[in-house]
């Protein structure tokens, strides 16, 4: 691929997973009920209310849980999908590759989101514990689903809270082991 090309395709990749990263926060954040009055979670949606507020008129929500920006997540992976495909291999994805790699690319970005929110709360936790920031509620909330069953197995050691590790080692699993396979996957069957 010529470096004009593998520009373009990272240029879409990167503003794409931008934008998905911010719709994934939003399905999670109202799902998990965070606080809707916090300045982050505020950001959120007035980022991406243009896309979902049309998307609720046609897709409601059930059971809490956000229709509207489940869609959007799908529909935007499928047009990022298509468009990378269409800048490296001149084609379009056939149908199963597209929605396996969407799948795939779904899945990892959810598990990059999860990583990273563990990655930055450790991090807050070293440098200000003690003090408060907008953020700190909403990767609370956002990891403590995570973090809570292995506290459960494995208790601070010496004081050390170590269950960031085997949280961030499985979520790196889950993404080799499911992820990547499926993203490959549909990438081999989306340019035959």
């Amino acid at each position: 691929m010529a470096p004009i090309q593998n520009a373009s395709a990272f240029l879409i990749q990167s503003l794409f997973d931008l934008y998905l990263i911010v719709l994934l926060l939003r399905f999670l954040l109202q799902y998990l009920r965070v606080d809707y009055y916090n300045p982050f979670t505020q950001f959120i949606v007035k980022a991406t209310s243009p896309l979902i507020v049309p998307l609720r008129r046609i897709v409601p929500g059930f059971w809490g849980i956000d229709f509207a920006t489940l869609l959007a997540i799908v529909m935007l992976t499928f047009v990022k999908v298509t468009l990378v495909m269409l800048i490296s291999m001149h084609k379009f994805p056939s149908p199963l590759g597209l929605i396996l790699w969407s799948l795939g690319d779904i899945f990892s970005l959810t598990i990059n989101l999860f990583f990273y929110a563990v990655l930055i709360s450790v991090i807050l936790s070293w440098v200000a514990p003690l003090s408060h920031s907008p953020i700190s509620p909403i990767l609370f909330r956002l990891t403590e689903p995570l973090m809570r069953p292995v506290r459960k197995m494995i208790p601070p050691i010496a004081g050390f809270d170590i269950t960031p590790i085997p949280v961030l080692i499985g979520l790196q699993l889950l993404k080799i082991l499911i992820a990547d396979p499926l993203t490959q996957t549909g990438f081999q069957f989306g340019i035959r």
